[in-house]
């Protein structure tokens, strides 16, 4: 079919393009197409929705809850203290109903990254705790000192 002096030269013809290709995307700083991830909603930074009680926070953390006999959505939001249409949004869920054994993504925690200029009360209140719980959450006892730009610090549920 191919000598072999034609396969090694397209062998090269191949290795060289893979290089270049990678050589770009390295100087670029992109990412090749297959290794994308798909944007999810716990990616953004905020997500509009018809319903008022939908934010994303940008580093939410989710777990995997499985749903047992008899406990409806209501109830689960409650337990994780998430927004019912939050939870349906997460895990793209058109109505209420759910079923024994579903696995649902439910948040367990957020993180924050300080940003020059904010200070614990403000980063409370954006995420609706009190400025003590995410002291207590962080274990900062000196805040002026330990709240510093660029730490990233824990942010518990409500």
């Amino acid at each position: 079919m191919y000598n072999r002096k034609t396969l090694l030269l397209l062998m090269s013809a191949v290795f060289l393009g893979l290089m270049i290709y990678f050589t770009i995307d390295i100087m670029t700083k992109t990412t090749p197409p297959w290794m994308k991830k798909k944007k999810q909603a716990d990616s953004l930074l905020l997500l509009q929705s018809s319903a008022d009680s939908v934010v994303y926070f940008a580093d939410t953390v989710y777990g995997e809850y499985r749903v047992p006999a008899g406990q409806v959505l209501s109830q689960i939001a409650e337990l994780f203290r998430f927004p019912v249409d939050s939870i349906k949004l997460v895990n793209g869920l058109t109505s209420d109903h759910i079923r024994e054994g579903q696995k649902l993504k439910v948040r367990i925690r957020a993180l924050h990254q300080i940003k020059a200029g904010e200070v614990a009360g403000k980063v409370a209140a954006l995420y609706g705790i009190s400025e003590q719980a995410l002291l207590k959450a962080n274990n900062i006892q000196n805040p002026p000192r330990q709240f510093r730009e660029g730490r990233v610090i824990l942010i518990p549920r409500p």
